[in-house]
């Protein structure tokens, strides 16, 4: 299969699912395009930074539709930090993508059919990460 886009060019496409990681998954002619910090539903343009053979990744350059489900995250250093990847989402459709990560692993692993339930959400769901990132530097 010829790769239908390249390296360092713009497209606009819309994003049909989100990811293991919460990044959007858009297609161009069946190829998969993974773009950071895009939200199911969003119509964006974006700059294609790396193409593999089955596979490209992406940044936004714009948001042409946003989702309902975007909200400005809540943490200043949430774009550089890279300890969290979902804060520029409703916390309710946190649960939700969560939940249909999880629902899709099941299908695609297991033969038989079983339905994951609802994720429990906290009541306060800020301050507690289970990981950790930490950028250093020397100066």
């Amino acid at each position: 299969m010829e790769i239908p886009v390249k390296k360092n060019q713009e497209y606009i496409v819309e994003i049909l699912d989100n990811g293991f990681e919460g990044e959007g998954i858009a297609k161009i002619n069946g190829y998969t395009i993974f773009v950071k910090n895009a939200i199911k539903g969003e119509q964006v343009k974006i700059l294609i930074l790396k193409t593999l053979s089955s596979h490209a990744f992406a940044k936004i350059i714009e948001i042409t539709q946003k989702s309902k489900n975007r909200k400005q995250p809540d943490c200043q250093s949430y774009n550089k930090c890279g300890g969290c990847n979902l804060r520029h989402m409703e916390y309710l459709e946190t649960l939700e993508t969560k939940k249909n990560t999880v629902q899709n692993l099941v299908n695609k692993n297991l033969k038989s059919n079983i339905k994951v339930k609802n994720i429990v959400g906290m009541e306060n769901p800020y301050f507690y990460r289970n990981k950790a990132i930490y950028p250093v530097r020397k100066k």
